[in-house]
């Protein structure tokens, strides 16, 4: 079941919006200001969220701004203001989606659908290039692990390390076939470098409040989210 964040302070609007999503089969969370917002984005991980942009405390420029430091999922804009330079300046905050009001509900809908499909078909095709774990942004395209929008000091071989793992999240591997898939059959090793690059990147990660590698003693090693 998909989540989606409605962030939007006009309550009546925002039930109703609910409503419909609910309906369609959705989970839905609301925020009625940009603070909470953020705040919910963080703690439930949503997977799409319809943001309007006059609100207080924080507006949807910045709550754009904000979430694009860290998340990927579909951000569709749905404000009263309908100016070409307000859509731009969302497009380039990294808006998937605009929508004008007032506005039908089942289209609201359908275009809600319409960015799940788009999202989720393009991580499928892509081979989980990306993948967000919280606040963790890892890009294989990049060789690159970023936490709150802040590069990761990782090793050629603890990104290698973190990247096969999270793309096979909670599978259990021994060091024998971290070995062979983190630094090939042409390097040679031992099982405890493998112990200390996992140390090295737990260290890492935990450091900014990262803590998903579970150490299964006897056995190995999993990303367990």
């Amino acid at each position: 079941m998909k989540k989606i964040l409605i962030a939007e302070d006009n309550v009546e609007l925002s039930d109703i919006m609910r409503n419909f999503l609910l309906k369609d089969g959705k989970t839905v969370y609301q925020a009625f200001d940009g603070v909470e917002a953020l705040n919910i984005a963080k703690n439930m991980k949503p997977d799409l969220v319809l943001l309007d942009i006059m609100m207080p405390k924080k507006d949807g420029f910045e709550v754009c701004r904000e979430l694009r430091k860290y998340a990927s999922f579909p951000i569709i804009i749905v404000s009263a203001k309908a100016s070409e330079d307000d859509k731009i300046k969302m497009f380039d905050l990294g808006a998937d989606d605009y929508i004008t009001k007032p506005f039908s509900n089942k289209e609201m809908v359908y275009r809600v659908n319409a960015q799940l499909r788009r999202y989720f078909e393009y991580n499928k095709n892509s081979l989980q290039a990306e993948r967000q774990y919280g606040e963790l942004f890892i890009s294989s395209t990049y060789m690159q692990a970023k936490v709150g929008g802040e590069v990761l000091p990782l090793t050629a071989k603890e990104f290698k390390l973190l990247d096969f793992l999270t793309k096979n999240e909670n599978c259990l591997f021994g060091k024998q076939k971290l070995i062979d898939e983190v630094w090939g059959l042409e390097e040679y090793i031992d099982e405890n470098t493998v112990a200390v690059t996992v140390a090295r990147l737990r260290e890492k990660l935990e450091a900014k409040g990262v803590n998903h590698i579970v150490t299964v003693w006897g056995l190995g090693y999993k990303w367990q989210y």
